[in-house]
């Protein structure tokens, strides 16, 4: 039985501080389920006796038995905060060691999909889209900006759906999108809400939808036309974003390797010639018109 319904079951037995505490824990469900039991006294001006005894009410064993039931349906979000509690007992050498060990599990994981037809598949979207819109918030919207530069010189019109200058503007923006356009949207845990909600908005309008996340209980994947599936665990972080680059520049490569052509390279490499250096100060292309005076000096 969860929490709501043990309250409700003993409401008329427990005394009036209880209702009072009860009433906190109700309306207060996740800090809840993060906090201690001295934490939930001060919360609840009341002491930590008072706490044993309303849970004693409900008729559990003691406090740990009361949070076991306070987490359930959060332990998705309260991973990190537990990662975090675990890990802050090692010395940084392991904390290094197994960051280190993770990315390469992870970059391992994410291999051995290499058969997937997705990657071809979400090459030819790209190409194809009339425009493409990039969807995700926080750590998947900055991993985002970065799979979008990268993908400038393979697509026609880019807009980028990241939060910036509200979440009106985000809505306004997919008001625009259509079957001609493709949505790519990344969700890693923990999932933000609007994604889901922006997405829905998005297949509304007919658009043809990709979701990058890490697997099919992800919320996005029932969402999305096509998916692909990266590993994302970390041993401290929330996240990883390891797999996610490597899968970006999976897709770039099939488009640089199979959807360009060597003339199309060079003339791109002509353009940019005089924003790159060179040792050789025979080739003024070392220089640019941006360069600053102190450092042409």
């Amino acid at each position: 039985m969860n929490l709501p319904a043990l309250i409700e079951a003993q409401w008329i037995r427990l005394t009036i501080n209880q209702q009072k505490i009860a009433d906190y824990v109700l309306t207060n469900p996740f800090p809840v389920a993060t906090m201690g039991i001295e934490e939930l006294a001060s919360a609840t001006e009341t002491s930590t006796a008072t706490i044993t005894r309303f849970v004693k009410a409900l008729g559990l064993n003691g406090y740990t038995e009361f949070r076991t039931h306070a987490v359930q349906g959060y332990q998705a979000l309260l991973k990190p905060v537990e990662n975090v509690d675990r890990a802050r007992h090692n010395p940084p050498k392991r904390v290094v060691e197994d960051s280190f060990a993770n990315a390469l599990e992870l970059l391992k994981n994410v291999a051995q999909q290499a058969d997937n037809p997705v990657w071809e598949s979400a090459a030819m979207r790209i190409l194809n889209a009339q425009r493409i819109a990039f969807l995700g918030f926080g750590v998947s919207g900055n991993l985002l900006q970065l799979f979008a530069d990268r993908l400038l010189p393979f697509s026609r019109a880019q807009v980028m759906l990241t939060g910036d200058c509200g979440m009106e503007r985000v809505a306004l923006k997919i008001a625009g999108l259509g079957p001609e356009d493709l949505l790519i949207a990344m969700g890693l845990p923990r999932y933000s809400q609007a994604t889901v909600d922006f997405m829905k908005m998005a297949r509304g309008r007919g658009t043809y939808c990709i979701a990058i996340t890490d697997g099919t209980h992800s919320p996005l994947a029932a969402l999305s036309h096509e998916q692909i599936f990266i590993p994302a665990e970390h041993p401290v972080l929330h996240s990883s974003g390891i797999a996610a680059i490597a899968a970006f520049e999976t897709i770039l490569a099939i488009l640089a390797a199979h959807h360009q052509s060597v003339s199309d390279a060079v003339a791109r490499t002509r353009f940019l010639m005089p924003y790159f250096y060179a040792d050789d100060k025979t080739h003024p292309q070392s220089k640019t018109r941006t360069t600053d005076v102190s450092e042409a000096e």
